[in-house]
C-alpha cells in the first residue's frame, strides 16, 4: 500500500472527528437526563400543591391537566422537560469549548420517536377551503353544485381537488368560466379557467415556505426540544415529528387552524404607567390573600393545632418575600415595549396576566402579546429576553389590517442604508385602511402578530398611502427571508388539515431503544467473537476495524444531521453483520496463498489483491439497492437505506484500509509470523510440506 503515513493519518483524522462528533451526542443526553430529573420532581411538588388548592394543574404549555392522572403527569412531565431544556438553550454546556445547549442539540444525533416517544403527523393546505374563500358568492349554486360534487368525488376516491373542482364545474355550468365566481387579485373577466388554475397553484407553492415557517413556529411555542419539519415538494406535504409530545388535542388545537396574521396599533408604556403599577401592586396583595386564604382554611379543618405551633402569620411574610411583583419580573426596556422577562419568568408573567384583579386594572381593549423569539436585550452580554406589548383590539376582536390584505411579500434593500428589509404589497382594500392606520399611528409601533404572538413590532416613520411598505431593521438575510415568508403564509386564507396523525408513548419508545441496543450489542460481540476464534490473529485486526467502523457510522448520522429510527438500528446490525464479509473474502484468500507456501508478508498482500474485485462488486451491487430503496422509499424506509448506504462505505473503507494497516504493521514488526495465527490448519501445512518433500 503506498501512501501509508497519509492512510494512517487519514484513519486517525476521520476516527478523531466521528468521536468529536458523538460527544455533542453524550453531552446533550446527559443535560436531558438532568432535566429529566428535574421535571420528575417539579411533577411531585405540583402533585403537593394540587392537594392543597384542589386545582388543575396549568403546565408551561398553557395546557391545564390532572397532576394526579397518568396521562397527565406524564403530560406534564414532558412540558416541563420542554421547558427546562428551552431555558438551557443558550446556557454553556460543552465541558471544553462552552457551546450552549442549542449548538450541542443541533450537532448531536436525533432519535426517532419510534426510540423516544411523541407524535408524528402529515398536513397539508386544504384545497377546498382555498378554492372556498376565493368564491365571490358561497350561496351561489353555480359554486355550490359543482363543489358538493367535487367534494364528494374526492371523499370516496382521493385525488387533486382542484383538477376534481374544475371538472366537475365545466361539466355542470357548461360554457360559463371560472371568472364568473372566482375573486382574487390579479384575476380580471378575461382570466381563462388555466389561469384561475395556474393561479391557485403559484398561490400554494409560493405559500408553503411561510406555512412552513408558521407551524415551526407554533410548535416551538408549546416546547419541544427539537422538532423535525420536512416538506414533500411534489406533494406539498408537511411531515412533522414531535418528540417527547403526547397530548393530540393540544397538538391538532395548535397547528391546524387557520394562520391569522395581523397588525394591531399599541400602548406605549408611558400610556399604561398608572395602570402597570397598580397591576403591580395587586400581583403581590392578590398572592398573600389566596395564600391566607389557604391557610386558614387548613387551620380551620384541622382540629389539632395547638397554640406552640409556628404562626401562620410568619409563613404569609417568607411567602411575600419570596414573591416578586409584575414590575420586577417585567424590566423596563423603553419606549416601543411594555418590557423583558426572561424565559425562566415567562410563565409567571402569564399566570399574573390571566388574573381578572389585574385585567380590570388596564382598558379593556388591551391583549399583551410576547415575542415569538428571544430577542437581544445587551450587545456585550448577549443577554436574550422575551419582550411583552400591549396590543390595542379593535372592538369586536378584528384587526383592521390582517393576512387578507397582502398580496406579497418579499425581501429587498434600503435605498439609502442598504440595509435588508421586508417589502410589502398590499391589496386595494389593503393599502386604504393601511393608509389610515399609518396615518393615526406616525411614530409609533405597530405590532405584526399571528396567533397572539408578536412576530414583529417595526415603528411608522411615516403614513403609507401607497400600498407598498418596507419593514427595515437590523435583519439578517435569513431573519428577512423567514419573515417574508411568514407574511406570505399568514396570507394563505386556508388552514393546513392534518391528513394523518400518529402517536408512539414514551414507554413503547423506551423499549424498542432497549431493543434496539441489545440487538446491536449481540450482534456486534457475536460478529467480535466468531472473527476472533475463527481467523486468529487475522480476526483480531478485524475487530479492530469493525470497532472503528461502528464509530464513523455513527459519527457520520451525527456529521449529516440524519435521525436514528428503530429502522436505522436495524439498519447497523446488518451492516454489523455484513460488515466483515470484505476481511471474509481477503482472509480466505489469504489462507490460499499461506497454504501453497507463500510468507505471510506475501500472502497477506496477495489476498487483499485478489479479493477487491469480489468486494468491489458486492459492494457496489449493495449501494445501488441502497439508493434505489432511499430514493423511492417512504421515511421509515429511506432512514434504513441512509444508514446502509453510510455502513457499505464505512465498511468498505475499514476493511481495506484499516485492517490492511495493521496487518502490515503487525507484520513489519515481526510479530504473529506463524500461518497458524491467520486461521491456517495445521495439517494443511503438513500436507503441503510431505508434497514440497516427495516433489
Amino acid at each position: 500500500m503506498r501512501l501509508k503515513g497519509f492512510f494512517w493519518f487519514l484513519t486517525i483524522l476521520l476516527t478523531a472527528v466521528c468521536v468529536y462528533q458523538l460527544s455533542f451526542t453524550s453531552v446533550a443526553s446527559g443535560v436531558e437526563r438532568k432535566a429529566e430529573k428535574e421535571a420528575v420532581l417539579k411533577v411531585e411538588q405540583l402533585k403537593r400543591e394540587a392537594k392543597v388548592t384542589g386545582d388543575s394543574v396549568l403546565l408551561p404549555n398553557n395546557t391545564k391537566v390532572d397532576i394526579f392522572s397518568p396521562e397527565g403527569a406524564e403530560l406534564a412531565k414532558s412540558a416541563y422537560i420542554n421547558e427546562i431544556l428551552r431555558s438551557k438553550a443558550e446556557k454553556p454546556v460543552y465541558p471544553v469549548l462552552g457551546a450552549t445547549f442549542s449548538e450541542v442539540k443541533k450537532l448531536s444525533l436525533a432519535f426517532g420517536l419510534d426510540l423516544v416517544g411523541g407524535m408524528s403527523v402529515t398536513m397539508e393546505i386544504s384545497y377546498p377551503d382555498l378554492v372556498r374563500s376565493h368564491v365571490k358568492n358561497q350561496k351561489d349554486l353555480k359554486f355550490r353544485k359543482p363543489f358538493d360534487a367535487a367534494m364528494a368525488s374526492y371523499s370516496r376516491n382521493g385525488g387533486d381537488f382542484l383538477d376534481i373542482f374544475i371538472a366537475s364545474y365545466q361539466k355542470i355550468n357548461k360554457g360559463l368560466p371560472l371568472n364568473y365566481i372566482i375573486k382574487a387579485d390579479g384575476l380580471g373577466i378575461k382570466s381563462s379557467d388555466s389561469d384561475i388554475e395556474s393561479y391557485f397553484r403559484k398561490l400554494i407553492a409560493s405559500s408553503m415556505d411561510g406555512v412552513e415557517q408558521i407551524i415551526s413556529r407554533r410548535i416551538n411555542q408549546f416546547g419541544v426540544a427539537q422538532p423535525n419539519i420536512q416538506r414533500d415538494l411534489s406533494t406539498n406535504r408537511l411531515y412533522i415529528e414531535l418528540p417527547g409530545v403526547q397530548d393530540e388535542n393540544t397538538v391538532a388545537k395548535k397547528i391546524q387552524s387557520t394562520a391569522n396574521l395581523e397588525f394591531f396599533e399599541t400602548y406605549m408604556p408611558d400610556q399604561l404607567q398608572i395602570q402597570w403599577q397598580d397591576a403591580s401592586r395587586l400581583s403581590t396583595q392578590k398572592e398573600v390573600e389566596e395564600v391566607a386564604e389557604v391557610v386558614n382554611d387548613t387551620i380551620a379543618k384541622d382540629t389539632t393545632i395547638s397554640e406552640n405551633k409556628p404562626d401562620a402569620g410568619l409563613s404569609l411574610k417568607n411567602m411575600n418575600n419570596k414573591t416578586k411583583s409584575l414590575a420586577e419580573l417585567v424590566k423596563p426596556v423603553g419606549g416601543f415595549a411594555m418590557g423583558y422577562t426572561e424565559l425562566a419568568d415567562k410563565s409567571k408573567v402569564d399566570q399574573i396576566l390571566r388574573r381578572r384583579d389585574v385585567q380590570r386594572a388596564f382598558p379593556e381593549d388591551v391583549q399583551f402579546m410576547w415575542s415569538a423569539e428571544p430577542e437581544n436585550v445587551d450587545d456585550k452580554s448577549k443577554k436574550t429576553a422575551y419582550f411583552l406589548y400591549a396590543c390595542r383590539i379593535p372592538e369586536g376582536g378584528k384587526a383592521r389590517v390582517n393576512g387578507s390584505h397582502i398580496s406579497k411579500a418579499s425581501t429587498g434593500y434600503d435605498s439609502q442604508d442598504g440595509k435588508i428589509t421586508v417589502d410589502l404589497e398590499m391589496t386595494t382594500e389593503g393599502a386604504d385602511e393601511w393608509g389610515r392606520m399609518t396615518t393615526e399611528n406616525k411614530d409609533r409601533i405597530i405590532a405584526i402578530s399571528m396567533d397572539s404572538v408578536v412576530y414583529s413590532a417595526p415603528r411608522v416613520i411615516n403614513p403609507i398611502t401607497t400600498g407598498r411598505t418596507q419593514i427595515s431593521g437590523s435583519f439578517t438575510f435569513q431573519e428577512a427571508e423567514d419573515l417574508a415568508g411568514l407574511l406570505n403564509g399568514g396570507a394563505l386564507p386556508a388552514p393546513c388539515v392534518i391528513k394523518e396523525l400518529q402517536k408512539v408513548g414514551p414507554t413503547i419508545g423506551a423499549e424498542n431503544s432497549q431493543a434496539g441496543l441489545i440487538s446491536f450489542a449481540v450482534a456486534f460481540l457475536a460478529v467480535l467473537i466468531y472473527m476472533f476464534f475463527y481467523y486468529g490473529k487475522a480476526g483480531l485486526a478485524a475487530n479492530i476495524a469493525l470497532t472503528v467502523n461502528v464509530v464513523l457510522i455513527f459519527g457520520c448520522l451525527a456529521s449529516f444531521g440524519a435521525v436514528l429510527t428503530l429502522a436505522g438500528i436495524a439498519g447497523i446490525v446488518l451492516t454489523i453483520g455484513t460488515a466483515v464479509d470484505a476481511n471474509i473474502l481477503i482472509f480466505e484468500r489469504t489462507k490460499e496463498e499461506l497454504r501453497i507456501g507463500k510468507g505471510i508478508a506475501p500472502a497477506v498482500e496477495a489476498g487483499f489483491s485478489r479479493a477487491w474485485n469480489s468486494i468491489l462488486d458486492s459492494n457496489v451491487s449493495s449501494l445501488i439497492t441502497a439508493f434505489i430503496l432511499f430514493y423511492f422509499g417512504s421515511s421509515t424506509i429511506k432512514g434504513f437505506a441512509l444508514v446502509l448506504i453510510i455502513g457499505v462505505l464505512c465498511s468498505l473503507f475499514t476493511a481495506v484500509t484499516v485492517t490492511r494497516l495493521i496487518l502490515r504493521a503487525v507484520i513489519a514488526r515481526k510479530r504473529f509470523s506463524s500461518p497458524y495465527l491467520y486461521g491456517v490448519a495445521k495439517g494443511d501445512l503438513d500436507v503441503l510440506d510431505r508434497g514440497a518433500i516427495n516433489g
